[in-house]
């Protein structure tokens, strides 16, 4: 079984010499309907999805015949935004789940929200948990916050914590993390849960596939991964999809693939 999670950035215009909004939606479209022919994919993970992109990842997943689960949006500085989580349409889902990052110990309405620790936005996971081939998974959806460190730190831990509470099979969180793996937030996340570590390189690994390119970055910059459970790291496989041409992203980002091979 296979899950895509993709930060399909959602930034109208940016101040970058990129391509064209209208030309990255098209993009999106045409690189996703090419990597959703894999049936082996069951779910998909969207970050950065807000109104002036959710018709076009709506229609992708309808055409592509997933399910979009219940949608939570979150106060940003400008616009509110969602981590969209979307199952294939054979698969019957027990349950959906949306976790703060803040200090709020349930998720609260965009009237309600409170964005703590100085973070950019009222950041949160979604988790969907489900039965396959009689196996059971539980798997989340992130954005962590791109400001503040202390809050990168407090909603993954937080994170990691729920999935510590729930019976799964198969339990990780994917998404746009923010960090790399190298780096002291990642150390600081594994040193208060040491039940779990990353998963940020396929098992052919090559150093030039970023999974953030901003359109030109000249360095080693892999901050879409997975947090998966320690005991079960040989179980997993990862990959990011390059397009050949820079200017046939749909992204700053690039769609990655988490793959369960045992």
């Amino acid at each position: 079984m296979k899950i895509l999670s993709y930060n399909v950035y959602g930034v109208k215009e940016p101040n970058l010499p990129i391509p064209s909004w209208e030309e990255r939606q098209k993009n999106i479209y045409n690189s996703l309907t090419n990597i959703l022919k894999d049936e082996d994919i069951k779910v998909l993970c969207f970050q950065e999805v807000n109104e002036n992109n959710l018709e076009l990842i709506t229609r992708i997943i309808n055409e592509n015949n997933f399910i979009c689960m219940d949608k939570f949006p979150m106060i940003t500085e400008s616009i509110y935004q969602y981590n969209i989580v979307a199952v294939k349409s054979d698969i019957k889902v027990n349950n959906v789940y949306c976790l703060p990052h803040g200090k709020d110990m349930e998720y609260k309405n965009v009237n309600e929200q409170v964005i703590d620790y100085e973070m950019s936005d009222y950041r949160t996971t979604v988790f969907v948990e489900f039965k396959h081939n009689n196996k059971k998974y539980l798997i989340g959806n992130t954005h962590t916050d791109y400001i503040s460190t202390e809050g990168k730190i407090k909603g993954m831990v937080k994170s990691l914590n729920y999935m510590d509470k729930q019976n799964a099979n198969y339990k990780f969180v994917v998404g746009d993390m923010n960090m790399v793996c190298h780096m002291s937030e990642v150390y600081n996340i594994l040193k208060q849960n040491s039940n779990y570590t990353t998963l940020s390189r396929s098992i052919n690994f090559d150093i030039t596939d970023n999974s953030w390119h901003g359109y030109g970055t000249m360095e080693q910059v892999n901050v879409d991964f997975a947090f998966i459970e320690k005991s079960k790291k040989d179980f997993y496989d990862y990959k990011i999809i390059k397009q050949d041409d820079m200017l046939k992203e749909g992204s700053d980002h690039r769609p990655i693939i988490i793959e369960i091979i045992k």
